[in-house]
């Protein structure tokens, strides 16, 4: 049984007419450390449910008025999160197992045990805990291999002391930055830093919305409130409750659309499509946008009042092009997570350093993540070269020749050199580099600063295979 500390978090409701009982209960579960509500009818209890996010209802079967089995169908109508325990007397048990049938979590027969009511509504919350983790990992619409910030520049070390400032307080925080450049990264870092760490970090990128679904998706809606809606279904709102939203690419997002986002960030309160009652949330929002969002406003595509709302802490995420210290420390570290790794590790050529280095990523992190991933898959050896990568490396600088060479210089380089054909030269010195580093072909192609495809050829030509 878990203790009070771990019960901080669960909310129940108590839906019980005798109110000796009920108060018992409330004092009981209260001192055991759970949140509780109480209602002393259907009808309250039901209000109450409405507009407030619970883990666990505790339901009386026999009540006046409204009894629990018709409570139990309009609370299942309008969500089916909350585990809902039922208490029954002897004569219902058949009635309570019914209940179970149309979904509720277990019974409990009357005279209550606290000790065995505490331990049914601690495995319900446990349920309740994991079906909202499992919705929201399903719902993420992207999510990264990790949550580290690679990078050893000015720029990102600013953002990361950004970050772990701003985590702390619980204002919303606004993201800007280019496509590609980790601003889920960054939203993620910001919900780790804060006191909402350990609860849900829920996803939604605006840009996938439309006019049709923007509604459904965020506030959830009723069965029935539109031609489909079969059952009802918890909105992000409800799922990020008591955790982070991030809403990427904002400034997508439908103007009318907006409106209700405005009047959720201001009262903390929204309302399912199709419901009639406001549901309290405690969110925090992380907003990201690789547009710029004033200009949007200007433009009459984003409104003016919802861009200052959300305009309060603003972390702006420098290109990839902008701060290339950040180049290789990046390359290396997807390198060395990649799935394909040999056993005795990769490494980069001369050439693909460079080669990355000089590049302008116009796609930035994401674009780099996924040229190493791309170079990996396609080396034959564990050495990643310049010619694995689908952009030209930079061409060397050519060294500038004397505009006149004279004779009397001419002939003393003839001299000097060998009378033999350059590619004996080239064959024979080829060949010591192969017998110095032992046939490793990868090693001779770096020594000759060659890439391997041009060795190869040059092998195949000169008959060394």
């Amino acid at each position: 049984m878990m203790g009070s500390v771990g019960r901080k978090g669960i909310k129940v409701l108590v839906v019980e007419d005798e109110r000796p009982l009920r108060d018992l209960i409330r004092e009981e579960l209260t001192r055991s450390g759970y949140k509780v509500e109480t209602a002393a009818d259907g009808i309250e209890g039901l209000a109450k449910f409405g507009v407030e996010l619970f883990n666990v209802v505790l339901l009386d079967i026999r009540m006046p008025g409204m009894d629990g089995v018709e409570v139990l169908e309009r609370m299942r109508y309008e969500s089916t999160l909350p585990e809902i325990i039922i208490f029954t007397g002897h004569g219902t048990i058949e009635t309570a197992v019914e209940c179970i049938r149309q979904g509720a979590y277990d019974y409990l027969t009357k005279p209550v045990k606290l000790d065995e009511l505490e331990m049914v509504i601690d495995k319900a919350a446990e349920k309740n805990r994991l079906r909202l983790e499992n919705i929201n990992l399903k719902l993420e619409v992207s999510k990264f291999e990790n949550h580290q910030i690679v990078g050893k520049s000015q720029a990102i070390l600013k953002v990361l002391d950004i970050v772990s400032r701003w985590g702390r307080v619980d204002e919303h925080v606004l993201i800007t930055g280019e496509s590609g450049a980790g601003k889920e990264l960054v939203a993620r870092a910001v919900h780790d830093a804060s006191s909402r760490v350990n609860k849900p970090f829920v996803t939604v990128n605006c840009g996938r919305l439309n006019v049709h679904t923007a509604e459904s998706e965020l506030f959830g809606h009723m069965q029935g409130a539109f031609t489909g809606a079969v059952k009802g279904r918890a909105g992000l709102f409800e799922l990020a409750d008591t955790g982070t939203l991030f809403m990427d690419e904002v400034s997508e997002m439908p103007l009318d659309v907006q409106v209700k986002l405005l009047r959720v960030l201001e009262t903390s309160t929204f309302r399912r499509l199709g419901g009639n009652r406001d549901i309290s949330v405690d969110v925090r929002f992380v907003f990201a946008s690789n547009k710029n969002l004033l200009e949007c406003v200007n433009r009459g595509e984003f409104r003016d009042d919802l861009y200052h709302r959300i305009n309060l802490l603003l972390v702006n995420i420098p290109p990839l092009r902008e701060r290339k210290e950040d180049v290789m420390p990046l390359a290396w570290f997807f390198l060395k997570s990649s799935n394909a790794a040999p056993l005795g590790g990769w490494e980069f050529s001369p050439d693909a350093v460079a080669s990355l280095c000089a590049y302008d990523w116009p796609g930035n992190v994401r674009e780099l993540r996924n040229t190493i991933r791309r170079a990996c898959i396609l080396a034959p050896e564990s050495i990643i070269t310049a010619d694995l990568f689908p952009f030209s490396p930079p061409r060397p600088t050519p060294t500038p020749l004397p505009a006149v060479i004279s004779p009397v210089t001419a002939a003393t380089a003839t001299t000097a050199a060998s009378a033999e054909p350059l590619w004996v030269m080239e064959k024979a010195h080829i060949r010591q580099v192969l017998e110095l580093v032992e046939g490793n072909k990868s090693k001779a192609a770096r020594i000759l600063e060659i890439d391997r495809k041009t060795l190869y050829t040059k092998l195949e030509r000169y008959g060394l295979e």
